[in-house]
């Protein structure tokens, strides 16, 4: 299969990632009320990563999302062509194009597939957060999900960050620091309570 390598603008818009979106779109079941969503790895499959191993340790009853510029993948999905077989290379220069995007993609994604709670893993310092609160805003006032999250909040990240990330060795893993994955942790079981409540 042939690799796709290039900047943002170039993943955003390819052919081969729109039409794997649209079969995403077409073909994907939820299996739960709650969606954890977070950003991919350079690792592939993206359950080989160090963090998103982790979090399929530590997370039940959740569905695994990817966010990505080649998409909105749920990791059912990672083995798939075209997600071992691309790379992309983010620029600053399209940070406007994609939080658009990426707003857009979570939007429709979530418009389409039922669920009631989204746990959104973007820290502080990351351009997703901004369309995980777009897109996460839209979708609870419009009914289509009772609630949500982007977690870690700024006070999480700070807190996690002045205990420092180094001496656990999760510099490249920040969101694996455990003040981080506590925050995480007390979301996901909030919302299960919720759902539980519901029933």
């Amino acid at each position: 299969m042939k690799k796709i390598v290039g900047n943002d603008e170039l993943i955003l818009n390819h052919p081969i990632m729109i039409q794997a979106q649209e079969k995403i779109l077409e073909d994907f079941i939820p299996k739960n009320k709650i969606a954890f969503v977070s950003l991919c790895t350079a690792t592939r499959p993206y359950s080989s990563s160090r963090k998103w191993k982790k979090f399929i340790q530590e997370f039940k009853d959740v569905d695994f999302i990817i966010c990505s510029n080649a998409g909105i993948i749920p990791i059912e999905y990672e083995t798939d062509y075209p997600f071992l077989s691309y790379d992309a290379h983010g620029e600053k220069k399209y940070d406007e194009m994609y939080i658009v995007y990426t707003t857009r993609s979570l939007m429709r994604f979530f418009m389409m597939k039922k669920y009631r709670y989204i746990v959104f893993n973007f820290r502080p310092t990351l351009r997703n957060n901004k369309s995980g609160h777009f897109a996460g805003k839209y979708l609870k006032k419009r009914k289509y999900i009772e609630d949500y999250i982007v977690t870690p909040t700024e006070a999480v990240y700070k807190e996690a960050q002045k205990d420092g990330f180094a001496k656990y060795g999760y510099s490249m893993y920040p969101d694996l620091h455990p003040i981080v994955l506590n925050s995480l942790h007390f979301y996901i079981n909030k919302y299960k309570e919720n759902e539980k409540d519901n029933n």
